[in-house]
């Protein structure tokens, strides 16, 4: 199944890492889309500050998942 990417839906520009709170690093949150129209949400972590734009180049557009 390919799941296409969509939009950004939310973007942390600094927040702490779940497991070392000493580490703060930037997230961005996907939402991608199957052909049926069944909406999936992805994560991507990158250093701390990074400009929500560069997100866009981090995402892959199309995602190859396997159920």
């Amino acid at each position: 199944m390919k799941l296409y990417r969509k939009e950004l839906v939310k973007y942390y520009g600094n927040c702490k890492d779940n497991w070392d709170k000493r580490k703060k690093h930037s997230v961005a949150i996907f939402s991608y889309i199957d052909k049926q129209g069944i909406e999936y949400r992805k994560g991507f972590y990158s250093e701390k500050n990074t400009p929500e734009n560069n997100f866009w180049n981090i995402a892959p557009k199309i995602i190859n998942q396997w159920l």
